[in-house]
Protein backbone atom coordinates (compact mmCIF):
# COMPACT_ATOMS: atom_id res chain seq x y z
CA UNK A 1 0.00 0.00 0.00
CA UNK A 2 2.78 2.44 0.93
CA UNK A 3 4.72 1.62 -2.21
CA UNK A 4 1.65 2.25 -4.36
CA UNK A 5 1.03 5.65 -2.78
CA UNK A 6 4.70 6.53 -3.15
CA UNK A 7 4.58 5.45 -6.80
CA UNK A 8 1.51 7.65 -7.39
CA UNK A 9 3.25 10.63 -5.80
CA UNK A 10 6.39 10.08 -7.88
CA UNK A 11 4.36 9.79 -11.09
CA UNK A 12 2.44 12.99 -10.31
CA UNK A 13 5.55 15.03 -9.44
CA UNK A 14 7.59 13.88 -12.43
CA UNK A 15 4.55 14.17 -14.71
CA UNK A 16 3.95 17.75 -13.60
CA UNK A 17 7.59 18.64 -14.25
CA UNK A 18 7.52 16.97 -17.65
CA UNK A 19 4.24 18.72 -18.47
CA UNK A 20 5.86 22.13 -18.04
CA UNK A 21 8.51 21.57 -20.68
CA UNK A 22 7.33 18.85 -23.08
CA UNK A 23 4.12 18.06 -25.02
CA UNK A 24 1.16 16.37 -23.39
CA UNK A 25 2.04 12.88 -24.60
CA UNK A 26 5.43 13.05 -22.86
CA UNK A 27 3.64 12.45 -19.55
CA UNK A 28 2.69 9.00 -20.78
CA UNK A 29 6.18 8.23 -21.99
CA UNK A 30 7.71 9.26 -18.67
CA UNK A 31 5.17 7.08 -16.83
CA UNK A 32 6.24 4.08 -18.90
CA UNK A 33 9.91 4.80 -18.31
CA UNK A 34 9.36 5.20 -14.56
CA UNK A 35 7.32 1.98 -14.40
CA UNK A 36 10.17 0.20 -16.17
CA UNK A 37 12.96 1.68 -14.05
CA UNK A 38 11.17 1.45 -10.69
CA UNK A 39 9.97 -2.09 -11.40
CA UNK A 40 6.25 -1.51 -10.93
CA UNK A 41 4.36 -4.78 -10.46
CA UNK A 42 2.35 -5.53 -13.60
CA UNK A 43 -0.84 -6.35 -11.69
CA UNK A 44 -1.05 -2.88 -10.11
CA UNK A 45 0.69 -0.83 -12.80
CA UNK A 46 -2.45 0.21 -14.69
CA UNK A 47 -4.32 1.23 -11.53
CA UNK A 48 -1.31 3.18 -10.26
CA UNK A 49 -0.95 5.01 -13.57
CA UNK A 50 -4.69 5.58 -13.86
CA UNK A 51 -4.96 7.19 -10.43
CA UNK A 52 -1.86 9.30 -11.12
CA UNK A 53 -3.20 10.48 -14.47
CA UNK A 54 -6.65 11.18 -13.05
CA UNK A 55 -5.23 13.34 -10.28
CA UNK A 56 -2.59 15.00 -12.45
CA UNK A 57 -4.77 15.91 -15.44
CA UNK A 58 -7.93 16.66 -13.48
CA UNK A 59 -5.99 18.70 -10.93
CA UNK A 60 -4.11 20.55 -13.65
CA UNK A 61 -7.34 21.45 -15.45
CA UNK A 62 -8.88 22.69 -12.21
CA UNK A 63 -5.75 24.64 -11.23
CA UNK A 64 -5.43 26.32 -14.62
CA UNK A 65 -9.06 27.43 -14.50
CA UNK A 66 -8.76 28.74 -10.93
CA UNK A 67 -5.53 30.63 -11.59
CA UNK A 68 -6.62 32.04 -14.98
CA UNK A 69 -10.41 32.35 -15.12
CA UNK A 70 -11.75 31.91 -18.62
CA UNK A 71 -14.98 31.18 -20.43
CA UNK A 72 -13.36 28.33 -22.36
CA UNK A 73 -14.10 25.52 -19.84
CA UNK A 74 -17.77 26.47 -19.74
CA UNK A 75 -17.90 26.54 -23.53
CA UNK A 76 -16.18 23.18 -23.78
CA UNK A 77 -18.62 21.73 -21.24
CA UNK A 78 -21.49 22.85 -23.48
CA UNK A 79 -19.76 21.56 -26.61
CA UNK A 80 -19.28 18.10 -25.10
CA UNK A 81 -22.39 16.30 -23.85
CA UNK A 82 -21.79 17.45 -20.26
CA UNK A 83 -24.72 19.89 -20.02
CA UNK A 84 -22.43 22.77 -19.12
CA UNK A 85 -20.96 21.21 -15.98
CA UNK A 86 -17.37 22.32 -15.58
CA UNK A 87 -16.82 19.76 -12.81
CA UNK A 88 -17.75 16.98 -15.21
CA UNK A 89 -15.27 18.49 -17.66
CA UNK A 90 -12.53 18.18 -15.03
CA UNK A 91 -13.53 14.57 -14.40
CA UNK A 92 -13.61 13.83 -18.14
CA UNK A 93 -10.16 15.38 -18.54
CA UNK A 94 -8.90 13.32 -15.59
CA UNK A 95 -10.32 10.13 -17.10
CA UNK A 96 -8.51 10.76 -20.39
CA UNK A 97 -5.25 11.39 -18.51
CA UNK A 98 -5.86 8.35 -16.32
CA UNK A 99 -6.34 6.06 -19.28
CA UNK A 100 -3.27 7.49 -21.01
CA UNK A 101 -0.97 7.12 -18.00
CA UNK A 102 -2.50 3.78 -17.06
CA UNK A 103 -1.74 2.25 -20.45
CA UNK A 104 1.79 3.65 -20.56
CA UNK A 105 2.53 2.56 -16.98
CA UNK A 106 1.23 -0.93 -17.68
CA UNK A 107 3.32 -1.08 -20.87
CA UNK A 108 6.46 -0.02 -19.01
CA UNK A 109 5.89 -2.59 -16.27
CA UNK A 110 5.13 -5.26 -18.83
CA UNK A 111 8.27 -4.48 -20.78
CA UNK A 112 10.30 -5.25 -17.66
CA UNK A 113 8.94 -8.80 -17.62
CA UNK A 114 10.29 -9.72 -21.04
Amino acid sequence: MKSTILSIIILIIVGALVGFYLPWYAMGIQAGILAFLLRFPTKRAFITGFISGLLLWGGSAWWLNISNPSALPARMAFLLPLKGSIILLYIFTGLIGGILLGIWTWAGARLRQK
